[in-house]
């Protein structure tokens, strides 16, 4: 188990890496490597989901992303990653929504609250300037 530990640990920041680059279907391909050994492993689920709404398979990536999130309602990685996805899907009220959960079970935790105070501002920068154009 040593083995696959240390595999699985790689194969995530390679994933993670692949995604950064914009190599999705390389990142999908580590991941399902992963998912193979460990079908219920949410984090490499939430990056898979990531990585399909950065791919423009918003929908797929959603769901996905729902899936890691009924195994770990509360985990702080696949609450972030979904938050992250739905925010680059042009989703961000949904992406509020996935923080407002967060928050809740989390209400310390001042990376989810600058995040919402981020996407908030970007919202009213937005609605300031189609209103002034």
């Amino acid at each position: 188990m040593g083995s696959l530990s240390i595999d699985e640990n790689v194969l995530m920041r390679r994933s993670d890496i692949l995604i950064a680059d914009g190599n999705y279907e390389d990142a999908i391909s580590c991941l399902d490597m992963i998912l193979e050994e460990k079908p219920d492993d949410e984090e490499a689920l939430s990056m898979k989901g990531l990585a399909y709404c950065l791919k423009g398979e918003i929908e797929k990536g959603i769901d996905i992303l729902e899936e890691a999130l009924s195994i770990d309602p509360f985990s702080k990685k696949v609450l972030i990653t979904f938050a992250d996805a739905c925010l680059h899907s042009s989703m961000p009220e949904k992406s509020l929504e996935i923080l407002d959960r967060a928050i809740s079970y989390y209400p310390d935790d001042d990376g989810f609250l600058m995040l919402k105070a981020i996407i908030i501002g970007t919202l009213g920068n937005n609605a300031r300037n189609s209103y002034l154009n």
